[in-house]
C-alpha cells in the first residue's frame, strides 16, 4: 500500500510543480504587460520592476496553488485512469478513496503552507507591492494628511482612541486613553479636549479613573484640566493605512476591536477576518471537487485544463459573492466569507461519496 501512496503522490508532484511554475510565470508576465504603460511612464529601472514582480509572486500565489492542485490532480489522475492502472488497484480490493488519500494528504499540506504564508510573509508582500508600485515605480507623491478622525493607537502600555486628531495643531477631541497593565486596565482618561504640551498631554473637561485586578474600578474624579505624563508624540497617533491584505489575523483582529470601541463598523474588516481563513482551504476544497472528475478515461488534458478553469472560475466567483453578500446587514459576516467554501465542500462531499459505486 505505501508503495500505491508513494506512486500516486510522485504522479501528482511532478504535474503539481509544473503546473504552479508554469501559472506563475504566466500571471506575472500577464501582470507585467498589463502595467507596462504606467512602467514606462514613471522611467522605473528593471531592478525596480523585477523587485515588483519578486513581491507579487507570493500575493499570486495564494490563488495559483489550489489551481495547480487541480491540474495536477486532473492530470496524474487522469492518466492513471487512462493507463487502467486505477482499476487494476481495484480489482486489487483497493477502494477509490483509498488511491486518492495521498491527494487529499496534500490539499491539507498545502492549505496549512497556505494558511501559514498568510500570516506571515502576505502581510510584507502586499505592504512591498503597494510601496514599489506607489513610490518606486508611479513616483506619486502626495501633501501628507495632519487631520484625523475615528483614530485609534498604541504607545507603551497607552492605548488611545480619540474622535479627531490634529497633528499640526498638537490637538486632540473626544478622546479615551487606557494605561494598560499585566491584568487590564490600572488608569483610564476620557477627555473632550488634549493639547499637547512639552511635558505630555494636557487634557480638558473629563473624567479620570483608577482600576485594580482588571477591571475593578477603586475611584474616578472629573477634572478641567489636567497634565498628565503621556509621552506620544501627536504624530506618534497618526493612523497608518489600515489595509486587511497587510495585516494578519492578530492585527487585523485588533483593528476591528478598536473600530468598535470607536463606535465605527467593522463589518467590512471582520469580513476580510473570516476570507482569510477561508482562503488556505481552497486547496483542499477545489481538490474534493475536482478529484472525481479525474476517474474519466476519455478526458485528455485538453478537457483537464478546461475543467480547471472552470471550476476555479466558478470558486472564485462565488468568493467574491460571498464578500459581498457578507457586507449585507442581513448576513453575518462568517457566512458570507465561507459561502464558496462550504458549497463547494458539500458539491464535492456528493461527487466523492458517488465514486463508491466505482469499487
Amino acid at each position: 500500500m505505501r508503495k500505491l501512496n508513494r506512486y500516486v503522490l510522485t504522479s501528482f508532484l511532478k504535474p503539481l510543480v509544473l503546473s504552479y511554475f508554469a501559472m506563475t510565470v504566466l500571471v506575472l508576465m500577464a501582470e507585467l504587460m498589463e502595467r507596462l504603460d504606467k512602467i514606462i511612464a514613471g522611467k522605473a529601472g528593471g531592478m525596480v520592476v523585477a523587485q515588483y514582480l519578486l513581491a507579487l509572486w507570493p500575493v499570486r500565489s495564494m490563488e495559483l496553488f489550489p489551481i495547480a492542485a487541480l491540474l495536477a490532480a486532473l492530470f496524474s489522475l487522469g492518466q492513471l485512469s487512462r493507463h487502467m492502472e486505477i482499476t487494476a488497484a481495484m480489482a486489487g480490493g483497493v477502494h477509490p478513496w483509498r488511491v486518492v488519500s495521498p491527494l487529499l494528504a496534500m490539499g491539507v499540506l498545502l492549505s496549512v503552507l497556505t494558511w501559514g504564508l498568510g500570516e506571515t510573509l502576505m502581510p510584507w508582500a502586499n505592504r512591498q507591492v503597494k510601496i514599489l508600485w506607489d513610490v518606486q515605480i508611479r513616483q506619486l507623491t502626495s501633501r501628507r494628511e495632519t487631520n484625523f478622525s475615528n483614530v485609534t493607537a498604541s504607545g507603551a502600555g497607552v492605548f488611545y482612541s480619540i474622535g479627531y486628531l490634529d497633528v499640526s495643531n498638537g490637538k486632540m477631541e473626544n478622546v479615551v486613553i487606557d494605561r494598560l497593565g499585566s491584568q487590564g486596565p490600572q488608569h483610564q482618561w476620557v477627555a473632550q479636549e488634549g493639547l499637547w504640551t512639552p511635558d505630555g498631554w494636557k487634557l480638558f473637561k473629563g473624567t479620570e479613573r483608577f482600576f485594580q485586578n482588571g477591571n475593578e474600578m477603586t475611584g474616578q474624579k472629573t477634572f478641567k484640566e489636567t497634565q498628565t505624563d503621556l509621552v506620544e508624540k501627536p504624530e506618534d497617533l497618526v493612523p497608518k493605512d489600515a489595509r486587511p491584505e497587510e495585516m494578519n489575523l492578530r492585527e487585523l483582529g485588533q483593528h476591528i476591536r478598536r473600530q468598535k470601541m470607536l463606535g465605527v463598523d467593522s463589518r467590512k474588516a471582520e469580513v476580510e477576518r473570516y476570507m482569510k481563513t477561508a482562503m488556505p482551504w481552497s486547496n483542499l476544497i477545489i481538490l474534493i471537487l475536482g478529484i472525481p472528475f479525474s476517474f474519466n478515461k476519455r478526458a485528455g488534458k485538453v478537457r483537464a485544463v478546461a475543467v480547471a478553469l472552470g471550476v476555479a472560475f466558478a470558486y472564485f466567483g462565488l468568493l467574491q459573492v460571498g464578500r459581498a453578500v457578507g457586507l449585507r446587514p442581513w448576513c453575518p459576516p462568517l457566512a458570507g466569507a465561507w459561502m464558496a467554501n462550504t458549497l463547494f465542500l458539500l458539491i464535492g462531499a456528493v461527487l466523492f461519496w458517488r465514486m463508491r459505486s466505482l469499487s
